[in-house]
């Protein structure tokens, strides 16, 4: 099949939706001939990569447009209004490409959300979008203890998200749509009545090749957990550190290395602080990919309380190197565990206290387990990790086609 992939986001060297672009690039080509149709500031690095590696069933094609109401820098990678403008210049550039190649399918993968519109449908005979997320949300209760401008970003998000339903081109954009692919239920529930019949809940984010521990699990004296990600509201780490609070004083011997950085970190220290954790918390700021690979190994579990990720590639990365994981049932890290391999702490009907409470018990569970138990959530996650791989991910989206 001759597919032409829209990832505005791509690159072999990012993350986030730049690296699910590239990955879903590389997957689709083992099969199928492939042509990407991405912004050109890319260019440089997928360019270098490709030379590296040859993948003689890829293509890529640049566009570039600058915005309407200034000139391009690189910040407008992260603009919605620029990235709209993008898809909608796109469109033109993308029917001399269908009328060069005949495309047999056009599917719009990145930015994989509702809230980005995309009219590529518009253009080929068959058209596919997602795996789309952003219909995630939580409770504002969850984010109490959090600074009032985190909060109120939630809230403006929130309007934005619900906008989406009454938003005349993001509906006409999914209304040529053959199926309509969603990260995870809270998102599909933000389609409209009328196209439910297309929608299927699968996430793109796929697992690296699993790398088990080199030696058999072992119990140390203090159970360690590990955080890595962007320091906001929306990941929940207040309220695991008032989990943690509650677990040490229930006697768990505990500790919690968070790497990452971003607006929350000022407001995490002095929590723990006040909480007594002080000695129990490390922060380390964000490092590189390959060394974070290795600090997996060196963790007892991934601690991810996130209250509305779409997808979360750490959640995969845990996994792949047989790191069990707790994580709380909203968004899209749910969807990824079972109940060999880690914990989801329900959040029905539970207070901020209550949720702390859960999610502490949670923790103190875990640490109480023997070396036995945690060699087998050590390799129930390295098989998890296996069947949530990046090929796995496209064929469960490739193969609902042709259900």
């Amino acid at each position: 099949m001759k597919i032409l992939l829209s990832a505005f986001a791509f690159s072999p060297i990012l993350g986030s939706e730049c690296g699910v672009g590239w990955h879903w690039a590389l997957a689709l080509a083992q099969e199928h001939d492939v042509t990407v149709l991405t912004h050109a500031w890319f260019r440089k690095d997928v360019e270098e990569a490709l030379q590296r590696s040859h993948v003689p069933r890829l293509k890529v094609e640049y566009f570039h447009c600058e915005p309407f109401w200034t000139s391009f820098k690189r910040p407008h990678l992260d603009s919605q209004l620029y990235i709209t403008w993008w898809q909608m210049r796109a469109v033109g550039f993308a029917r001399q490409l269908q009328k060069r190649d005949d495309y047999d399918l056009i599917h719009h993968l990145t930015l994989g959300s509702i809230r980005y519109p995309c009219w590529l449908g518009f253009v080929g005979k068959r058209y596919i979008a997602g795996p789309l997320g952003g219909g995630e949300r939580s409770p504002l209760k969850f984010y109490r203890g959090a600074p009032f401008k985190l909060i109120l970003r939630e809230i403006v998000r929130d309007l934005v998200l619900y906008s989406f339903r009454v938003d005349p081109f993001a509906q006409a954009a999914l209304a040529r749509a053959e199926k309509i692919f969603c990260r995870t239920d809270d998102t599909a529930r933000f389609i409209p009545a009328r196209w439910q019949d297309r929608v299927v809940v699968v996430n793109e984010v796929g697992a690296p090749d699993v790398v088990p521990r080199e030696s058999p699990v072992r119990k140390r004296p203090r159970t360690t957990f590990l955080f890595a990600g962007r320091l906001m509201a929306l990941k929940g780490l207040h309220i695991a550190l008032d989990a943690m609070a509650l677990a040490v004083r229930d006697g768990a011997d505990i500790e919690l290395l968070i790497v990452g950085d971003g607006a929350m970190q000022e407001t995490l220290v002095r929590q723990a602080q006040r909480l007594g954790l002080g000695a129990r918390l490390t922060m380390r700021a964000r490092i590189p990919q390959a060394e974070l690979m290795s600090l997996y190994h060196r963790a007892d579990a991934f601690l991810f309380p996130s209250l509305h990720d779409s997808g979360g590639t750490v959640v995969l990365e845990s996994l792949s190197r047989g790191l069990p994981v707790i994580c709380v049932d909203l968004g899209g890290p749910k969807h990824f565990l079972n109940p060999g391999c880690g914990v989801v702490v329900s959040t029905q009907d539970a207070s901020y206290d209550e949720l702390a409470r859960r999610l502490a018990k949670a923790i103190t569970d875990f640490a109480s387990l023997d070396e036995v138990q945690r060699q087998a959530m050590h390799d129930a996650a390295c098989e998890q990790a296996r069947q949530l791989s990046w090929a796995q991910q496209v064929r469960r989206v490739y193969g609902a086609l042709e259900a």
